[in-house]
């Protein structure tokens, strides 16, 4: 939850599991290709900013202000994080740091507040058509927790199902179904649950990280090899994953694997390169050396996408700033669009 973290290191990651593949169609994103040359303008989707040092955020663990193309909302509230973009205001998490207080909401474009779902929530996953919230609850010290599917316009419940696991969360929603698993350091027992199913199918490990394809049945994951790593798009047949493109790569550094919402590209952090999945073509994104990717990407649309990370400093105690750029996987070409200010924390959330 501590977003400054991001601001004083390296963070190193796969993905967030609550902000891979959480948008479906939402209204405001382009599904088509951009053309012509990699717009600068602000980024087309929500970002939030912390501000350090703040008395009333003394641990800096939750956002001050949204801001989201050409609107800015400050925070009504809330203790937790910027998820997704949904419908026209906000995913956030909220109730930090109290576990029975946790819980989804939605923070609207004036600025209001609405709770949505149960309490004891944990990553919270927007279905692919944007309609409806799948919620894991996982109450302290319970054996078994239950995954809840709730209507985002009215937020009637609509559907649940016992999972027996203690701890539960989600890495998102796509074509497939709802991808659960226990939190704890090898995120397993891992489940796959399409509601309306009377039961959620147990998976086989698959890795500490999954990225989803919102609008497709894709995923992608990596495993180690040797000293490096393999990043794989694939989807789930009746034995397992079928892998439909992977990446290798003898070097160590893997900052994330991601999709675009239709499957058709992964995207690589570290080496930073786009993937045809289809046709294996191969694009290296033009951000500088060394980049370190603190979030998961997110694409705007099919062929552009918002990259927030980082070049470390060579002294510790001199940190670096964030700062979000746009790439085009097509071309490569990529632009920077906005840098963090001495004592902000950037959040990048979803379409």
């Amino acid at each position: 939850m501590a977003l400054a973290a991001a601001s004083i290191g390296a963070v190193l990651i796969l993905a967030v599991p609550f902000l891979n593949s959480l948008g479906g169609n939402q209204p405001g994103t382009a599904g088509s290709p951009a053309s012509g040359p990699v717009s600068a303008e602000a980024p087309r989707l929500p970002y939030s900013i912390t501000v350090a040092n703040n008395p009333g955020n003394p641990l800096d663990t939750w956002w001050a202000t949204i801001r989201d193309d050409k609107t800015t909302v400050q925070n009504p509230g809330v203790k937790g994080e910027l998820v997704a973009r949904l419908g026209e205001g906000w995913l956030v998490t909220t109730g930090y740091p109290d576990p029975l207080k946790s819980q989804a909401a939605i923070v609207s474009k004036n600025g209001k507040l609405r709770p949505i779902g149960p309490l004891e929530a944990d990553t919270p996953a927007i279905s692919p058509d944007g309609k409806q919230l799948a919620i894991p609850v996982a109450p302290h010290g319970a054996k078994d927790s239950q995954v809840v599917v709730v209507n985002v316009a009215d937020g009637r419940e609509v559907s649940r199902l016992r999972i027996p696991t203690p701890m539960l969360s989600s890495f998102g929603w796509n074509k497939a179904g709802i991808w659960l698993y226990a939190n704890n350091a090898d995120r397993t027992p891992m489940y796959l649950w399409q509601p309306g199913t009377a039961e959620a199918r147990k998976l086989p490990a698959l890795g500490a990280e999954i990225a989803l394809a919102s609008g497709s049945d894709t995923f992608g994951y990596s495993t180690a090899e040797g000293a490096g790593y393999c990043a794989k798009a694939a989807t789930l047949g009746t034995s397992g994953p079928e892998v439909k493109r992977q990446y290798c790569s003898d070097k160590p550094a893997l900052h994330g694997v991601s999709l675009s919402p239709d499957g058709g590209t992964m995207v690589v952090g570290g080496p930073w390169v786009a993937v045809d999945v289809a046709g294996g073509k191969q694009t290296k994104l033009n951000l500088p050396a060394g980049l370190v990717g603190t979030s998961p990407v997110a694409f705007e649309n099919a062929t552009d996408l918002l990259v927030l990370g980082l070049v470390p400093g060579k002294t510790p105690a001199k940190p670096t700033a964030q700062t979000i750029y746009r790439c085009r996987v097509t071309t490569g070409e990529c632009k920077a669009l906005v840098t963090e200010k001495r004592g902000e924390v950037f959040g990048l959330g979803q379409r």
